[in-house]
């Protein structure tokens, strides 16, 4: 398997534990919060166990221009480690000891669910490329490949709802703005304090622009730097690759994933019905 393609399989598999976790059963989310704090110990054990200095180099592709921007993160070999642990300890303990409050309100509010979840992601990929973590495990800690993770998990939302397909558009198109304005925040911050990480734009102070075919030269760190580099790739064209990849996600968990049962739904009906009756009395 591929490099490219054993991350998006890691990103997909870590993207629906964490978008689907609220919506599994009281037993599962269980399991897999005590799962969660236990790989947090198991990371603590590694870190305490390892010496020495990591260096990783960080690379990313300049949307707008065919450049790559590369940076080397050196840390010690025990930090990312400990990010991890942190990580994984503090959804593990928040899982258990507020496991049913907290799936009950990201099942009502999925979307918000779904961008929480693209927001944590982008804070850990930006402590792990600090902590200098290896290459494959940034990677895969990424909102890109998430997309049609979160289209997914929204199709099963709506039809649990009852609602048409149709109705998808608008939370996507929301979701991609919700998370790509986070991003772009991140990388403003980056920038703008030399901060490293592949956010953090500001060294790149040259670079062939794809849109008009011109060289533009950037002060480091300066506002229109951020704004061709950071802003327009971020809220203006990515936005689309999530909108779209997000719908293909969707389509595919509409096609595949069953809805609710008959039972299910005339039970919910019912419920309802009786519920109103009684309110009317």
């Amino acid at each position: 398997m591929s490099t490219l393609a054993l991350t998006i399989a890691l990103s997909w598999a870590l993207g629906s534990l964490m978008h689907f976790w609220p919506r599994f059963p009281v037993q599962w989310r269980r399991t897999a919060s005590i799962a969660s704090s236990a790989a947090g110990l198991a990371f603590l054990l590694a870190g305490l166990a390892a010496e020495g200095l990591r260096e990783t180099e960080t690379t990313a592709l300049v949307v707008l221009g065919p450049s790559y921007l590369r940076g080397t993160s050196s840390a010690s070999a025990s930090l990312h480690y400990y990010v991890l642990t942190a990580v994984c300890l503090l959804l593990g303990f928040a899982g258990l000891v507020f496991g049913g409050p907290i799936s009950s309100w990201l099942r009502r509010h999925w979307l918000w669910s779904a961008a929480a979840v693209a927001w944590l992601v982008t804070v850990m990929r930006v402590l792990l490329e600090k902590s200098a973590a290896p290459a494959l495990l940034i990677e895969v800690v990424g909102v890109t490949w998430m997309a049609p993770v979160a289209g997914a998990f929204f199709a099963v939302c709506l039809r649990a709802e009852g609602r048409p397909f149709r109705d998808l558009l608008r939370p996507l198109v929301a979701y991609a703005f919700l998370v790509r304005g986070f991003v772009a925040l991140v990388g403003v911050v980056a920038t703008r304090f030399h901060l490293g990480t592949h956010y953090d734009v500001s060294s790149l102070v040259s670079v062939t622009l794809s849109l008009t075919g011109t060289e533009r030269t950037f002060q480091s760190g300066s506002w229109p730097q951020i704004f061709w580099l950071t802003l327009l790739p971020q809220l203006a064209i990515l936005p689309l690759f999530s909108i779209v990849s997000g719908l293909i996600g969707s389509a595919l968990a509409w096609r595949f994933c069953p809805g609710p049962s008959a039972r299910h739904s005339a039970a919910a009906e019912a419920i309802a019905a009786d519920v109103a009756s009684r309110n009317q009395e």
